[in-house]
């Protein structure tokens, strides 16, 4: 499979080779100064003469010793040369059996992960939000797969079974009495009187209301003629007479709502109160009756209770409520889920015998994983280093150490030159 490396690559270094030109330079122009011109003759020219031409051997020397690294010199198959490309899988396997073996090998890794502290590394981890909200991104996921479950026909049929259970084993007994008696006298039972009035009042005020009794009357009208009644159901018959009763009834109620809902002491609060407080009295003394009229109710809450609709909708409600709760970064839930996590994590490794623990565990996991895995090393460096081709190989290992390797050509000019330079001043002393 190949491999597209990305590599910037360093600027061209061209030290050796200008070092190269300036020895030829200084060796071609000594040679011409030493039979024409002013210089002709001097005893020095020689000796800078044989400086410059051993600076081209040592340069020219050390030009084919670095190519021959990476190709043969001038494209000519000289042998050992290009001596990466044909040795290219003997050194794979070294670089490979260095770093599995040498350079990250078990004891090595183990040795490091034995001063590290990977407790205090993911306190300091955590201190990030970003980091949490990563962390905690599985757990939101899998609060928003369980979310889903709700709207299944089998949580909707469960939760309809537990609710009318719930119903059914409620006591009716005095205790009911003295809970409704506490209820009234509290302020919820106020501010529930009164969103109730007010409700009741517009409903009385709505013109379906009006409507909805006038046909009420007209029926009832009806039934009193097919009695045998003359007299009244001659009045009610009468549009007229049918629309003023009920824009009376509905002003008036909506009217009278409409203050109950306001003032503590109105007659029909004082009298729904009263009724309730007397109910109330009667279940908590005991009253047969009253605890019989209770049970009746409840039962016949249970048979005309449809709580699988409702309960489908309010779990639907909640799923999606959920959902949107967790799927938004600032919302109160995925908040919460963040929190917590990173809380329980802190508390967890604020304990030092926890911390110590953890830290054992980690090491322990790590070194058994790494034995079990350490091929994996190798393994890696050895496929991305036979996905590259050797061209790719080579211009890879030129650019890296391309520098260096100029001036080891400079490097053999300036060292060629000095010995030639030295020769022959041995040669001009014994002469």
């Amino acid at each position: 499979m190949p491999v597209d490396v990305v590599v910037e690559r360093p600027r061209r270094n061209h030290v050796g080779t200008l070092s190269l030109l300036a020895t030829v330079t200084g060796a071609v122009v000594c040679r011409v100064a030493e039979s024409t011109g002013p210089f002709a003759g001097a005893p020095w020219l020689p000796v800078l003469t044989a400086g410059f031409e051993a600076g081209t051997v040592g340069g020219l020397a050390d030009w084919f010793a670095v190519t021959a690294l990476f190709r043969h010199p001038l494209g000519l198959p000289i042998p050992h040369t290009a001596i990466i490309p044909a040795r290219r899988d003997k050194m794979i396997e070294s670089i490979v059996t260095m770093v599995e073996d040498e350079w990250l090998s078990p004891q090595v890794i183990g040795a490091r992960l034995a001063r590290l502290a990977p407790s205090a590394a993911v306190v300091d981890w955590l201190r990030d939000t970003a980091h949490v909200a990563r962390l905690g991104a599985p757990l939101r996921d899998l609060l928003r797969g369980v979310a889903g479950v709700l709207a299944e026909p089998e949580v909707v049929d469960f939760v309809d079974r537990t609710l009318r259970r719930e119903l059914r084993a409620v006591p009716i007994d005095a205790s009911v009495g003295r809970w409704l008696q506490r209820l009234v006298d509290s302020d919820r039972a106020a501010a529930a009187f009164e969103t109730t009035a007010r409700s009741l009042a517009n409903l009385a005020a709505r013109a379906d209301t009006a409507a909805t009794l006038q046909q009420w009357l007209d029926h009832t009208a009806r039934q009193l003629h097919d009695e045998g009644k003359r007299l009244i159901p001659l009045i009610l018959r009468r549009k007229v007479v049918q629309r003023k009763l009920v824009e009376a009834v509905c002003d008036h109620a909506a009217a009278e709502l409409q203050r109950a809902a306001v003032d503590p002491a109105h007659a029909w609060r004082a009298a729904a109160f009263g009724a309730v407080r007397r109910f109330s009295e009667r279940l908590a003394q005991g009253d047969p009756e009253a605890l019989e009229q209770v049970e009746q109710g409840r039962a016949a809450l249970l048979e005309s209770l449809e709580a699988g609709p409702m309960v489908r909708d309010l779990l639907g409600h909640i799923r999606t409520q959920i959902e949107r709760d967790l799927d938004a970064p600032d919302g109160a839930l995925s908040g919460l889920v963040d929190r917590k996590l990173r809380d329980a994590i802190l508390e967890l490794l604020g304990d030092p015998a926890r911390c110590a623990r953890f830290d054992q565990w980690v090491r322990s996991t790590v070194d058994d994983l790494l034995r079990r895995h350490h091929h994996e090393i190798g393994l890696t460096v050895r496929e991305y280093l036979e996905a590259l081709d050797s061209d790719t190989l080579v211009a890879q290992i030129e650019d890296r150490v391309g520098a260096d390797l100029q001036y080891i050509r400079l490097n053999g000019a300036v060292v060629g030159g000095l010995i030639g330079v030295l020769l022959a001043l041995l040669r001009v002393l014994t002469a």
